[in-house]
């Protein structure tokens, strides 16, 4: 230690504990942790991708403050434009929009708002549930860190403090 002190070493029990609460935590955060974009004149679109599977969605909540013609273009790995819509909101209407993933690669989409304003929020549904395998393997984590501090002992020492 930088204080020349000593510390005891860290009980393997607590290293799984700590592992298995920072994936639990981090799954947790990774899923929760979705906010809308807000477009508009000075910022009139939102560019992004996603890896995808076979069968997974991207899903377009799309959300008008002022009367809006949104356009959503989606391109695969070789920037081609697998589909293009285009729609005319109402103030205050919301619109939703569903692609599937007819190959499994890399797709990248653009949301624009050519007048008006509003917002979107893009979710990507994953068929193969990956993006949950981090609970139940921070779920065991927890439980053999639980399990192993069941088995631990500790040392207790009577000690006299001669004076």
């Amino acid at each position: 230690m930088a204080g020349g002190g000593t510390a005891p070493s860290m009980k393997m029990s607590d290293v799984f504990l700590l592992v298995g609460m920072s994936l639990l935590l981090g799954g947790l955060i990774m899923h929760a942790w979705v906010d809308p974009m807000s477009l508009d004149e000075e910022e009139p679109s939102l560019n992004g991708g996603a890896s995808m599977l076979k069968s997974d969605t991207i899903t377009f909540d799309v959300m008008a403050i002022s009367e809006s013609t949104v356009t959503i273009v989606i391109e695969d790995e070789s920037g081609e434009a697998v589909r293009e819509e285009s729609w005319n909101v109402a103030a205050g209407d919301d619109l939703e929009f569903e692609f599937m993933a007819e190959d499994g690669g890399f797709y990248t989409y653009n949301v624009t708002f050519a007048n008006g304003e509003g917002e979107v929020l893009v979710d990507v549904d994953r068929q193969t549930m990956l993006d949950f395998i981090a609970y139940p393997i921070g779920i065991a984590f927890v439980g053999y860190g639980l399990y192993k501090r069941s088995l631990e002992t500790e040392e207790v020492l009577d000690a006299e403090l001669e004076g």
